[in-house]
């Protein structure tokens, strides 16, 4: 997960200007509120298939974070050797990996994708995308080996199910800054190819930071204004999209909440809450496309955020295979209806 501190200032300045008045005229209902109800209480331990995936997520930080490390621009035979990884592992889950060039200054990365094909409505794709590049100085195990490996692990768990709407798996590459917003951001690229080939992406949800959680009191931050609506806890996986895809999030957390036993929050809020963009959703919304991110909230709970202790010993697995089996339960009806 990239952060610019360069708009942070007028951003706030406008924020806090916008959005009581959004409140006071309505604006909670748009905002804030999400259909379903928030996972409450100690989950049931998990059973003998949700160890295993637990493991598994915990292999794949393991070899992304530990035995590769930092992987970026700087350092390419890493970032080759993710790329390799996680072709691998979408061939071990089933798949045919599909690799889209991505051109970087003097070299050139890949995004690494798999496509499950739906039936009936096959035309209109449902993107889920993760990065696999560092920043420099950082293992990256939640930012964003996580995520990578929640979708490698999604790309097993839905590998036989029968689906009405098609549905891509993407790893992307060049998330980090200095590459964001540029023409090497992997998601960018792929993007504005969709919207150049006329595809019918219904929705894209960044998977952006999914292993850190704890329930200790005041753990938990938030943007300006918002800490008065969630919780002081970082117990939670958060929902987020701008106001455009307000449709989508609610869709999304709805679907997870039928499931999931982890505790879930949402937000569809104006742009100007500059926080809410730093991720590969943004260049959907750049083409057009409704998109969100699911995260554990970044920098606003983990301390060890972009720096050389986010590590994969500091990530809790349990929760990560919880929230991996409810993001399989909600795709695959979200990719049925």
């Amino acid at each position: 997960m990239k952060r610019n501190p360069i708009l942070r200032m007028s951003m706030l300045l406008g924020l806090l200007l916008l959005f009581p008045l959004m409140l006071l005229g309505g604006g909670y209902w748009m905002i804030l509120h999400m259909p379903g109800a928030s996972y409450r209480g100690d989950p049931p331990a998990l059973d003998e298939g949700a160890r295993a995936l637990r493991d598994r997520l915990h292999d794949h930080v393991l070899q992304l974070a530990g035995e590769i490390g930092e992987r970026h621009y700087w350092h390419p035979d890493e970032l080759h050797a993710a790329a390799d990884y996680i072709e691998h592992a979408f061939r071990e889950a089933g798949h045919e990996p599909l690799r889209q060039a991505v051109p970087t200054g003097n070299r050139e990365f890949h995004n690494v994708e798999v496509r499950l094909p739906g039936e009936r409505q096959g035309a209109e794709v449902l993107v889920v995308g993760a990065h696999y590049d560092t920043v420099r100085g950082s293992p990256g195990a939640d930012d964003n080996a996580s995520g990578v490996a929640v979708l490698l692990e999604l790309a097993r768990l839905l590998q036989d199910v029968t689906l009405d709407r098609s549905l891509h798996l993407v790893a992307f590459v060049n998330e980090e800054m200095p590459f964001f917003g540029t023409d090497a951001m992997g998601s960018l690229r792929y993007a504005r190819q969709a919207r150049e080939e006329g595809v019918e992406i219904t929705g894209m949800i960044s998977l952006e930071m999914l292993g850190y959680y704890t329930d200790a009191p005041g753990s938990q931050y938030h943007p300006p204004l918002l800490g008065h609506f969630y919780p002081d806890r970082g117990d939670f996986v958060a929902f987020i999209g701008n106001l455009s895809s307000r449709s989508l999030v609610r869709q999304v957390i709805g679907a997870f909440r039928e499931s999931a036993r982890v505790p879930s929050e949402g937000l569809a809020a104006p742009e100007l809450i500059g926080d809410i963009r730093r991720s590969d959703h943004w260049a959907f919304w750049e083409m057009g496309y409704p998109a969100m991110m699911i995260t554990d909230t970044a920098n606003f709970r983990n301390p060890h955020y972009h720096g050389p202790e986010d590590t994969p010993e500091r990530l809790d697995y349990d929760t990560m295979a919880r929230v991996t089996e409810g993001l399989a339960s909600a795709l695959e009806a979200m990719a049925r209806r």
